[in-house]
């Protein structure tokens, strides 16, 4: 191989390696609205939204 290309590929390796680095911060504002009960966290989908067996579901999409 030529040197160019391998140095380039060394370097291109390093960047990548480095790119993942980061510092995280130890507290993140909520997402919330002053005075509003934050929504985080919750389960996906909302249970209470999904059709119950055997009933139709609400979307009006009905599968076969």
């Amino acid at each position: 191989m030529n040197r160019s290309v391998t140095v380039t590929i060394i370097a291109l390796a390093g960047a990548l390696a480095l790119a993942g680095c980061g510092k995280k911060p130890k507290f993140v504002d909520s997402p919330a609205p002053e005075g509003q009960v934050d929504p985080f966290p919750h389960t996906y989908p909302n249970p209470s939204l999904d059709p119950k067996p055997g009933k139709p579901a609400g979307s009006g999409v009905q599968f076969p």
